[in-house]
């Protein structure tokens, strides 16, 4: 269930000027200066598990990046979560999320089954 905390986070990168900002905060400058930040698009994070459990809690954008001569698009998916304690299967829940965000991009035709995320 999302605090009222995670809501305030992600309506403030609902906005494509503090996604930048987030980006170029804290990825290296040089990844930050491949993409084009004029290019941001914001998508639904709100999709169907396979389990068809319904999930609202996402944050997900797309931007272009021009590398070595290649323009790509790229999605970037805020996961914004806190929590009050530890807890041991973090991972594996960040790990499911993004999984399930590739399998509603494979299912609503976004991304090819010849890509898959490295």
């Amino acid at each position: 269930m999302a605090k009222h905390y995670d809501s305030g986070y992600k309506e403030l990168f609902s906005h494509p000027e503090f996604v930048q900002q987030l980006i170029e905060g804290f990825a290296p400058p040089e990844i930050a200066a491949l993409m084009d930040f004029s290019t941001l698009k914001n998508h639904s994070g709100n999709y169907i598990t396979p389990l068809f459990e319904e999930r609202f809690e996402d944050v997900v954008w797309s931007v272009q990046v021009h590398w070595q001569g290649v323009t790509e698009r790229l999605f970037l998916y805020l996961l914004i979560e806190f929590q009050s304690s530890v807890d041991p299967t973090m991972p594996l829940r960040m790990l499911h999320y993004v999984a399930c965000f590739y399998q509603h991009l494979l299912k609503t035709k976004k991304l090819s089954i010849n890509f898959f995320p490295i």
